[in-house]
């Protein structure tokens, strides 16, 4: 099997119909229209990693006043509880503390079928959670968010009921999949993942 170069990647991701844009030696900011709007994904080669990230996961405008590493801390909760149910793609704050979807890849064996699969589940996740994501924060009463100032914790509070929270609560996939769209997690498992390594970066 041939192993791919950073350079073959735009060609591969024009393939699939998305856009990049160079925005350094080896990242590439990417339009790609979806069924839930355009979105940005920042696709960079940092070495022994390659990074897939949409940033942000939610339009800061569409979630105010949350955002910008204000969220109440059981919605981050649930988050971490979604990626449990996630193969290869997993949800993550970005370095402005906003809600992001990432994949990474090991370069060392890379295969362009790896490539495309992490930018085929990517598009995919997203198109299955932005919603109900973004649904279930809007339902969340904005005294819940900490004060100017501090940053939300991404751990899971003591156990107990809110009801300014009860949209999140519960069972992940019921709380978080959208009705009549199969679990994430009977999808077909692709091969490969990676371990967590440095957070992606906005260009």
């Amino acid at each position: 099997m041939t192993v791919i170069a950073a350079e073959e990647i735009p060609s591969i991701l024009t393939e699939l119909g998305w856009q990049p844009k160079r925005q350094g030696d080896r990242t590439w900011r990417c339009g790609v229209s979806t069924s839930v709007g355009e979105l940005t994904v920042v696709v960079r080669h940092a070495g022994t990693w390659l990074y897939f990230a949409v940033m942000p996961f939610l339009e800061p405008e569409a979630v105010r006043p949350w955002g910008a590493g204000l969220y109440p801390p059981r919605f981050l909760g649930r988050i971490l509880a979604v990626n449990n149910n996630l193969v290869l793609v997993k949800f993550a704050l970005d370095e402005d503390g906003d809600l992001a979807l990432r994949v990474e890849l090991p370069t060392e064996s890379l295969q362009r079928r790896e490539v495309e699969t992490a930018a085929q589940l990517i598009v995919r996740t997203t198109e299955q959670y932005r919603g109900p994501i973004r649904d279930a924060l809007l339902t969340l009463n904005p005294s819940t968010a900490p004060p100017p100032g501090t940053t939300s914790s991404s751990m899971p509070p003591p156990s107990g009921e809110d009801p300014d929270v009860a949209a999140v609560t519960g069972d992940p996939e019921a709380s978080l999949a959208q009705p009549g769209v199969p679990s994430f997690k009977d999808s077909p498992d692709p091969e490969g993942g990676a371990d967590a390594g440095p957070e992606a970066e906005k260009s």
